[in-house]
């Protein structure tokens, strides 16, 4: 693709013979302000390869993140069409698989759940079941002043795999987000999940985990992994305000273009609530039964 754009972006000045041609009045050579128009596809093929090319150079790294947001907001409709309107719920779907928490220890729901109330994004679709989790003690999330990754009690704790399943796709790029002076969302990557991973546990039900340690991935894309099999640790890479791994399940392998899915769990301790169930919540402290 680089080399078809090197040579539209020579031949569009072609068009400048556009300039003889109404210089000394020749339509045939008129014809030639058409090459003009190559510009608007040296345009975009020259998008298309920033996208696709991994870049620290800044403007590079915006233009992936506003390309990727804008693909979220493509995402919503086409996946409306997909599932003909009828988005999956806790009532119209079945689950393939159960799942395990993909941590170990007691850790604390950040961010979801199965309502509109407690979602992670309701609105947006393909994270409209993805839970945030983050560790814990006496109210807070760290020690110290909280001003380094490594003070946060999660930052690089092992991440396993919720079930059994093949790796589809790894994401190994970023270093982590420096933690911001006030507390709020910042994203020093170009992708909104940092390094991530993708599991496919069914023919339709893929997980990601979102926001790992850079370089701390044990396995790699093909790889069959086990239920509880440690595959990584976790970081702080990506869009977030401190370290905590994001866990959703969804329809397919591509993000921008799969529904979320309503995640049943399985053999989990759940110390917020007395009630036996499957599914979780913001506020609630879970951990997996050993």
């Amino acid at each position: 693709m680089e080399t078809f754009a090197k040579i539209i972006k020579k031949m569009y000045w072609l068009g400048l013979i556009g300039f003889l041609g109404t210089f000394l009045d020749i339509p045939v050579l008129r014809l030639f302000y058409l090459f003009f128009l190559l510009a608007i596809v040296d345009f975009v093929l020259s998008f298309i390869i920033v996208i696709r090319t991994e870049s620290t150079d800044e403007t590079a790294i915006a233009l992936k993140f506003l390309s990727q947001n804008i693909g979220m907001l493509i995402g919503i409709p086409v996946i409306y069409v997909r599932n003909l309107f009828f988005l999956p719920n806790i009532r119209n779907y079945k689950p393939q698989t159960l799942y395990s928490l993909p941590f170990s220890g007691c850790w604390t729901v950040a961010n979801g759940g199965i309502n509109r109330e407690t979602s992670h994004s309701w609105s947006i679709c393909n994270q409209r079941y993805a839970y945030d989790f983050f560790v814990e003690e006496n109210g807070k999330t760290f020690h110290g002043n909280g001003k380094s990754v490594s003070d946060y009690f999660c930052y690089g704790k092992p991440v396993l795999s919720p079930a059994d399943g093949i790796v589809v796709e790894i994401k190994n790029l970023f270093e982590d987000t420096s933690i911001p002076e006030e507390q709020e969302v910042l994203c020093s990557a170009s992708d909104v999940r940092g390094n991530y991973i993708v599991i496919q546990h069914a023919k339709h039900e893929y997980s990601t985990i979102a926001h790992i340690k850079k370089d701390s991935f044990c396995v790699n894309v093909g790889d069959k992994v086990c239920r509880g099999q440690q595959i990584a640790c976790c970081g702080n890479s990506g869009n977030t305000s401190e370290p905590h791994i994001h866990f959703q399940v969804q329809q397919g392998k591509s993000f921008l273009f799969s529904a979320s899915l309503p995640i049943w769990f399985t053999k989990i301790i759940n110390y917020t609530t007395s009630k036996a169930d499957s599914h979780i919540s913001r506020g609630q402290i879970v951990e997996n039964q050993k």
